[in-house]
């Protein structure tokens, strides 16, 4: 679960990183970036014995 916590939030890094160098397609990566780093929060927060 942690792995694929870290997976989702470098893969959202990496895509907010790499928007500014497509503006025709910024809209559509910054969209896909906070859907990831928001997936990836999520199961870091699922992941947590604190809330089980």
């Amino acid at each position: 679960m942690f792995a694929l916590s870290l997976t989702c939030l470098s893969a959202g890094l990496g895509l907010a990183a790499v928007s500014r160098n497509y503006p025709h397609h910024s809209a559509a990566l910054e969209r896909a970036c906070g859907a990831l780093l928001i997936a990836g929060l999520g199961l870091l927060g699922f992941g947590l014995r604190l809330f089980r």
